[in-house]
């Protein structure tokens, strides 16, 4: 199985500023453009690239478009986020029901939880949609600054009902936004 490296590349190390808040970005305008489902039509899936499964003469993997990588994300609402705990070797990966808004991943946090405290500055997130039984499905990876939103007016612009209840238990009140610098998809099908 050969690797895939998306276009731009998010910093390798970590920001030593994350613990600060940072000011957000500006929020722009929604867009559907977007819009995907289960299921897209292979003229709309913009394939960029095949490769074949070793050993398995049926499956193919195919890297997918940063748009097809989108879309595929907008049928999902839970994934996720992966950022490293000053110290560990190794990364903490903890799911998250989330929205697309806007080309950014938004979800909600505890002022006081792990990925609240941890994940601002850089985070990766992964959704994906498989069928072990049919040994078929798609993953899409993305990396970038993760981002506390406080200001009340970018708040505002995220369209009402847009962000899923929380599965945990708890009051998750906070916000924060990963917005993908790098991103890369594949899926994998039998022929």
């Amino acid at each position: 199985m050969s690797s895939v490296s998306g276009a731009g590349a998010a910093g390798g190390g970590r920001d030593e500023t994350a613990t600060k808040p940072a000011a957000p970005p500006m929020q722009r305008e929604a867009s559907d453009e977007y819009t995907g489902t289960d299921a897209l039509p292979d003229e709309q899936k913009l394939l960029k690239g095949v490769d074949v499964v070793e050993g398995d003469d049926e499956a193919g993997f195919t890297v997918l478009e940063r748009q097809t990588c989108f879309n595929l994300m907008k049928t999902r609402d839970i994934g996720r986020v992966a950022f490293t705990i000053g110290g560990d070797p190794a990364p903490t990966v903890l799911p998250v029901n989330y929205a697309l808004v806007d080309e950014g991943i938004v979800f909600r946090s505890a002022l006081a939880g792990t990925i609240m405290h941890h994940a601002r500055g850089y985070a990766s997130f992964q959704v994906d949609l498989l069928d072990e039984e049919r040994r078929e499905g798609w993953t899409v990876l993305a990396s970038g600054r993760c981002e506390w939103i406080r200001d009340p007016d970018e708040l505002a612009r995220i369209p009402q009902g847009r962000l899923p209840k929380p599965w945990a238990a708890g009051h998750r009140d906070q916000v924060l936004r990963i917005t993908p610098g790098r991103l890369t998809g594949r899926q994998i099908r039998r022929s």
